[in-house]
């Protein structure tokens, strides 16, 4: 067990478990949003790959919201002015391509929600990696 002045403690403001809720929090968010979105986007688009991508962004940045909605001040994990559009971007592409190619191992006969859920999924698992490596580095510099 660190100390409290031990540089490996996590701060006394941080709840524990606060970074697990929150990384849970996104990642079911982004499933559930990405599989409601590719259902309604399904009609629309023919192409599944943009589906994909499509649904993925959308679930990164519903992720990223209720994240902000739920956690607020007391994440300690705030949306860092470092965290940029590219970093969506990013994960959307990811996260939707990988999710794609995912769905159609699965199931062949594709089907839209299951492409929806897996790329959101995925989008925010990444995107929630890159707000907990942001937030932990900020946090070691903040330390000295």
């Amino acid at each position: 067990m660190a100390k409290t002045g031990d540089p490996r403690s996590p701060p006394q403001s941080q709840a524990p478990g606060l970074v697990t809720a929150t990384i849970l929090a996104m990642v079911l968010t982004g499933a559930f949003s990405g599989a409601l979105v590719s259902v309604v986007l399904a009609r629309m688009l023919t192409n599944q790959l943009w589906l994909a991508i499509i649904t993925a962004f959308v679930a990164v940045i519903v992720a990223l919201i209720v994240r902000q909605l739920v956690f607020g001040s007391r994440g300690q994990l705030y949306f860092p002015p470092q965290l940029d559009l590219l970093h969506v971007v990013v994960a959307s592409l990811i996260g939707g391509l990988a999710g794609h190619e995912l769905a159609i191992d699965l199931r062949e006969p594709r089907v839209s929600p299951l492409i929806g859920a897996t790329s959101g999924l995925l989008g925010s698992v990444l995107m929630s990696c890159f707000v907990v490596t942001i937030a932990y580095r900020r946090n070691e510099k903040a330390r000295g």
